[in-house]
């Protein structure tokens, strides 16, 4: 009775290991679609994150125009108005790239990078007003 049990655990050890080699050989065809999945969906959560971010200091720094004299305000209400025409480019950029194919979103992570890039130079330059 023993040896029974010896040689049926002896099979079920020796036959685990053809489990896992067939398993293993699927996901790596499912892996790749499932990194490029997970590449698109980190990129997209990092645009947004940046999006916000910018909204955020933007609306800051709209918040401290308002306590400028009227020719500082003048100056600043051109700035603000290139920084609503670069948010508004820039989200567009990024609904776009929700809206794309998987295949497609690469080719509009250069645009958006763009538009996040003149976004941020934007504030940038606005902000020196303030400093």
């Amino acid at each position: 009775m023993k040896s029974l049990l010896f040689l049926l655990f002896l099979v079920l050890l020796t036959s685990i290991p053809c489990f896992c080699q067939g398993a293993a050989s699927t996901p790596q065809k499912n892996g790749q679609h499932t990194t490029a999945s997970q590449q698109r969906d980190s990129y997209q959560e990092k645009a947004e994150a940046t999006l916000r971010e910018l909204n955020r200091k933007i609306n800051a720094l709209n918040a401290k125009a308002g306590k400028q004299s009227s020719d500082a305000r003048r100056e600043i209400d051109r700035q603000m108005a290139d920084l609503t025409q670069k948010r508004a480019a820039a989200q567009r950029q990024l609904e776009k790239l929700k809206n794309s194919t998987q295949k497609a979103w690469r080719d509009m992570k250069p645009d958006l990078d763009a538009a996040l890039k003149n976004l941020q130079a934007a504030y940038q330059h606005a902000a020196a007003n303030f400093k």
